[in-house]
């Protein structure tokens, strides 16, 4: 199984971002420091590992929501997160 396409939302550093990987077998994640690299993979993290991967404060400094969307193909994953409440 492989992601097919993430789109993450005011989750921890990233205001947005949507990667569609176009079936390729690897991609290059590169970025200036403090760009938010980290913040990608810990997106996919959060989205697929569960709860326990998830930060006290997922949710980017002043917005209301975050969301993170994972395409498998067979599968979507979607994590949402308002204030305190995660779903």
């Amino acid at each position: 199984m492989r992601i097919l396409k993430l789109i993450s939302k005011n989750v921890l550093r990233l205001n947005a971002v949507e990667i569609d990987t176009h079936g390729a077998d690897v991609l290059v994640i590169a970025g200036e420091n403090e760009a938010g690299k980290s913040s990608v993979l810990n997106s996919i993290a959060m989205a697929l590992g569960g709860e326990k991967l998830v930060p006290a404060k997922p949710i980017h400094e002043g917005a209301e929501k975050g969301e993170i969307v994972v395409d498998l193909g067979d599968y979507v994953v979607l994590r949402t997160w308002r204030g305190e409440h995660s779903t």
